[in-house]
């Protein structure tokens, strides 16, 4: 999946998808990395865990991890407004990460999708 057509300079890698809607919840500068990643339940441990295919074994520690951790709803709230291609971000896979997305894409509101998504992999979080 690409991220972005290739022949606009103002998206891309490290670069919020621009047309996602923030709504209230977060800004820009709320998801930069250096902001909530130190408060992580993945802070101090291997980042290869992260990065597996979807349904390995160690994927499915990531989510289990991803499930407690306090800054869950800011981390895929971060993965999808840089549309991170790769990894476990929030406890959501990349492949499931892909049809929130389109969500977004279509208009729909960041905070709504982010409900929507930690309700269905965790119904006790919303």
């Amino acid at each position: 999946m690409s991220r972005t057509p290739r022949s606009n300079p103002d998206v891309g890698y490290g670069r919020p998808m621009p047309w996602i809607d923030l709504g209230r919840e977060f800004s820009v500068r709320e998801l930069d990395a250096s902001r909530w990643q130190p408060q992580g339940s993945c802070a101090d441990s291997s980042s290869w865990l992260w990065f597996e295919d979807a349904n390995s074994p160690k994927t499915r520690r990531a989510e289990t991890i991803c499930k407690t951790c306090p800054v869950r709803r800011t981390c895929l709230a971060a993965a999808l407004v840089y549309a991170e291609e790769f990894g476990v971000w929030g406890g959501v896979p990349a492949c499931k990460r892909r049809p929130l997305l389109v969500r977004l894409a279509s208009g729909e509101l960041l905070g709504t999708v982010l409900d929507d998504a930690l309700e269905q992999q965790d119904p006790k979080v919303a």
